[in-house]
């Protein structure tokens, strides 16, 4: 294990408890109220904090999936979680936490602080709120803007250095994403013909089961990498994601292009449009039973 992403991290940790620039540390893109955060990690030392954040999230796996926690320890992003130190995994566990609450709407704005994970894991969130309760969405905007503004009193400048440092380290981040734009790769010039069907993908899949408009929000997706399809933890089974993300691991390996890992979310909408239907099925089948048989006329 390198942890190389979770060193990021931890200096970034130590620039803020020793009062310097965040993003004076190479390739730390997260906005600036993120950098507070991990000053936490910074307490102890590196190695020290990397074992635990690695244990922290094993305790997830356990206490979402109980027994059937192992069988996710093969799921390729999460092996590159353990080995690098990512976060996805804590930003997914705290999606798992959103309710119709003030403590719903906290879990919400905090996982914009990576609008990658964001983008994925919150609008069938925003759009269910939007359409039903309203309030909600105020809360989450409320505390949302509370989390990104209150650090412009300590450093006006902080977003325009966040869009500088993001939009000059992720000049190929759209062929790169685990979506459809990772065509891009191969077909540079179709950008505007892929613009269209995946801002239709994207936004029709919201208005179906919160797993399926996961899927369809990565696929329509132009940010992120191959280990953004954490996310996709719990869509499927483990016996379907894990076979698939180890497939497309090997094919990105002698493709050198993340399309491979597009299929993922492919075959979580799949297969939940295929369990939805069978369970239609079978409730119009046990709704059949129950109906009395009428009386015969003597």
């Amino acid at each position: 294990m390198n942890g190389w992403d979770f060193s990021i991290f931890w200096h970034v940790g130590q620039a803020v408890l020793h009062g310097q620039d965040p993003y004076s540390i190479a390739n730390f893109f997260y906005p600036l109220p993120f950098a507070y955060v991990l000053a936490i990690f910074a307490i102890f030392p590196e190695q020290l904090a990397f074992w635990l954040w690695i244990t922290f999230n094993i305790c997830i796996l356990v206490y979402f999936f109980r027994r059937r926690f192992w069988q996710w320890l093969l799921y390729v992003p999460v092996l590159h979680l353990l080995s690098a130190g990512q976060l996805d995994l804590f930003f997914w566990a705290l999606e798992r936490g959103i309710s119709k609450t003030w403590r719903g709407a906290l879990l919400a704005a905090f996982i914009t602080l990576k609008p990658q994970v964001a983008l994925i894991l919150l609008p069938w969130h925003l759009l269910d709120w939007l359409r039903h309760d309203r309030m909600m969405l105020i809360r989450w905007g409320v505390i949302t803007g509370a989390i990104w503004g209150i650090p412009v009193l300590l450093r006006p400048d902080w977003v325009n250095t966040w869009l500088h440092l993001t939009s000059a380290g992720s000049a190929d981040s759209a062929s790169n994403a685990p979506s459809i734009f990772s065509l891009l790769k191969v077909f540079p010039g179709l950008w505007p013909l892929i613009f269209v069907p995946a801002a239709i993908i994207f936004i029709v899949t919201q208005f179906q089961s919160k797993e399926i408009a996961r899927a369809g929000a990565m696929l329509g997706s132009p940010v992120g990498l191959f280990y953004t399809t954490m996310a996709l933890i719990g869509t499927a089974p483990a016996i379907l994601l894990v076979p698939l993300s180890l497939v497309a691991a090997g094919l990105t390996l002698l493709t050198s292009n993340w399309i491979a890992f597009g299929f993922l979310p492919i075959a979580v909408i799949v297969w939940q449009v295929r369990r939805d239907r069978q369970k239609t099925a079978l409730d119009t089948i046990r709704n059949r039973s129950a109906q009395p048989i009428p009386a015969t006329q003597e």
